[in-house]
């Protein structure tokens, strides 16, 4: 098992497989590092892939606090340095797309030679004038109903999320939710999950799509949490090309539904010539 140490003392969780050029994978909120290993298990004989867990996610480290968005991006960072990654992919899916949005506000796009964003608005929260957060409809008021919900029953609120997410799950009678529910949080902790949930949706970054230099591939689900207009102005702001790729079949839990095509989906965009 192969760790590292960020600056505030956190121990985080890293996987590297293969050789070549070094694709980095960032895992989304409530999930962890083996939500790709299908898809690089695919990846693997043509790349090195990498691979991480969040703080307060998997088999990282739980650390005192830097629950927010922009402490991930300074994590992430401090991976590329640790394991002296050059020019890389970035693969963000969720949460870690938001992390990759992050990472280029603070750190630019010098390091990144292609970025993937599977299925991540620039904003997350919806108002009188952005529409492409959250289910189309996701505001302040859910934020605040959802945080309520978080701090007091955790699973509670996992098992409204996934229905929220996953059709099949939604088809589920309500009796069920003793049953399935206590599954659905994993082996991660609540207050870390609270905090970056907060932290995703008071955050906006569609100042920073402009900065976004470098060819860039935004992933879309048959069945997304953000709508195609999320997809669209991130290909009409960006300061780079943008290809929207529709991903059919599958929900906002592509990596896991569909692994092998998210891999023929993701080295189809690299091996394409800029």
């Amino acid at each position: 098992m192969s760790y590292y140490v960020t600056a505030d003392n956190t121990k985080l969780y890293y996987e590297t497989e293969g050789e070549g050029q070094p694709v980095v994978f960032v895992h989304g909120w409530s999930s962890a590092h083996e939500a790709f290993t299908e898809t690089i298990k695919s990846m693997r004989g043509k790349y090195r892939c990498i691979s991480y867990s969040h703080r307060g996610h998997g088999a990282s480290g739980l650390a005192e606090g830097g629950y927010t968005i922009a402490q991930l991006a300074r994590d992430l960072n401090e991976l590329i340095d640790y394991l002296d990654l050059k020019n890389i992919i970035l693969v963000g899916h969720s949460m870690g797309g938001y992390t990759a949005y992050e990472y280029i506000n603070q750190f630019g796009c010098d390091n990144i030679k292609k970025l993937i964003i599977l299925d991540m608005s620039p904003k997350v929260t919806c108002d009188d004038e952005w529409k492409y957060g959250a289910f189309s409809s996701y505001d302040d008021k859910c934020l605040q109903e959802d945080i309520a919900l978080i701090s007091q029953d955790i699973t509670k609120f996992m098992w409204k999320f996934v229905r929220q997410v996953l059709p099949t799950v939604a088809a589920l009678p309500e009796s069920l939710a003793d049953l399935i529910a206590p599954g659905l949080k994993g082996v991660n902790h609540t207050l870390p999950l609270l905090a970056l949930w907060h932290s995703m949706f008071t955050n906006d970054y569609r100042n920073v799509i402009p900065s976004i230099t470098v060819p860039t591939a935004y992933v879309i689900p048959e069945h997304p949490i953000y709508p195609m207009g999320a997809a669209t102005y991130v290909k009409e702001h960006a300061g780079a090309p943008v290809k929207i790729i529709e991903a059919p079949g599958c929900t906002h839990m592509c990596v896991l539904e569909k692994p092998v095509q998210m891999a023929n989906d993701i080295m189809t965009f690299i091996e394409a010539a800029t």
